[in-house]
């Protein structure tokens, strides 16, 4: 499954807006205001129609156009100001499901109306009808707010988790909040099934390669039956070590959370795929503010990591990092989409200072042009001396701070 256009009408602050989406990754930039959440929320509705056709998902699951969503206005009329509502708002989408090219749209004006989702619907109860064939293979769909580490859902009392429907992996899949804990259920489920049939677990051993895979100098992933708690077996200044989930930094808990939810829900939506899984199941994976809590060189790497670790999925992201727009230089799987414009952004260097300072929220653009000048300065200093420190295979570069008696250490790998 993917999407290929997203046009809105009268949805927030657009009276129309048209976006392009590259198969693979697209990255959403802007000032502050712009709308890059918004776009995410519209594109959650657009995907929203493939659940319209899913049986037992709660009706707010399903990502309707709510009236927080429509487009209004606002004037005075003698000393009264007066907000009207346009009518009607729009979200419509072009794209394919199974390679089959699909329209479909989704409006509100007195209510919200399914009446062109009906191909889409249709797809998908005739997915729902084979559900039971494994060669029925269904697309992971998710949907990552920038409260995904904070933010949790509610889980259940039970422990472990039983037999379920493949359907399950759809619950609150377009719920921007985070839900580690149904992964966690599941995670454990599975490792103790592994160890009381004393068998390898095809589908746990693909999750447990994808946490690992995007965690820098990370070893292992497994569920400690004693701390009863996700534990990761990483190298900390080339000395192994075991950290519960709990007491990771906040870019480590985020990007593992993020990842494992992903391919556990590729694990509950084609588990007949077993070790494959990941590797086949198509899917839409919609993040809002990718580099949330992410080290910059970590940042550098994560686009990489999650177009290799997914290979059939769409990712639609945003970001104000400088470093993401810079690991973008070079790759023809990537599109980088300047919502003020309305137009993709031509990635012609991979330094920074070709890029506007307009596209990064930084409160610094505030003081004036001096300041945005030494600022940009900076960024390519900063940028260069990391180049250097990687080529060199040096652990840091030290320089004296006029300030203060203590060197500045630039981040990196410290001994």
């Amino acid at each position: 499954m993917r999407i290929d256009t997203i046009r809105l009408i009268n949805f927030r602050c657009w009276t129309e807006y048209t976006l392009l989406l590259t198969k693979r990754f697209t990255l959403l930039i802007g000032e502050n205001g712009t709308g890059k959440t918004a776009i995410l929320d519209s594109i959650a509705i657009a995907t929203g129609s493939f659940l319209l056709g899913i049986p037992n998902l709660r009706p707010n699951e399903k990502r309707h156009i709510t009236r927080d969503d429509e487009r209004y206005s606002t004037l005075i009329m003698g000393q009264t100001p007066i907000k009207e509502t346009q009518y009607q708002t729009m979200v419509r989408a072009e794209g394919h499901i199974n390679s089959i090219p699909v329209n479909w749209a989704r409006y509100k004006d007195i209510r919200t109306n399914q009446q062109d989702a009906k191909e889409i619907i249709s797809i998908v109860k005739n997915l729902i009808k084979e559900i039971t064939n494994p060669k029925t293979i269904l697309p992971a769909i998710a949907y990552y707010g920038t409260g995904r580490l904070w933010k949790q859902l509610k889980a259940t009392e039970k422990k472990t988790k039983g037999p379920t429907s493949r359907l399950d992996g759809y619950q609150d899949c377009l719920n921007p909040a985070s839900d580690q804990k149904r992964f966690f259920i599941w995670f454990k489920t599975q490792e103790i099934a592994a160890l009381q049939k004393k068998e390898q677990r095809h589908t746990l051993e693909v999750v447990r390669e994808a946490i690992i895979k995007m965690i820098p100098n990370a070893k292992n992933a497994f569920w400690d039956l004693d701390w009863d708690e996700l534990m990761i077996e990483t190298e900390i200044q080339d000395i192994p070590q075991q950290i519960p989930f709990h007491l990771l930094s906040d870019g480590y808990r985020n990007m593992i959370g993020m990842v494992a939810d992903i391919a556990y829900r590729m694990a509950t939506l084609n588990p007949q795929l077993e070790a494959d899984v990941i590797k086949q199941t198509e899917g839409i994976v919609l993040i809002d503010e990718i580099d949330l809590h992410l080290h910059p060189q970590w940042q550098r790497e994560v686009v990489d990591r999650l177009l290799k670790t997914f290979p059939k999925v769409q990712f639609v992201a945003t970001s104000h990092s400088p470093f993401i727009i810079q690991s973008l230089y070079g790759r023809d799987d990537v599109l980088l989409w300047d919502l003020e414009e309305g137009a993709p952004v031509p990635i012609e260097s991979e330094r920074l200072s070709p890029l506007p300072m307009s596209y990064f929220s930084f409160p610094i653009i505030s003081c004036g042009a001096g300041a945005v000048k030494l600022f940009r300065a900076c960024l390519i200093v900063f940028t260069t001396f990391c180049e250097i420190n990687q080529g060199a295979g040096r652990s840091r570069l030290t320089f004296g701070n006029p300030c203060h008696n203590n060197p500045t250490i630039l981040p990196g790998k410290h001994p």
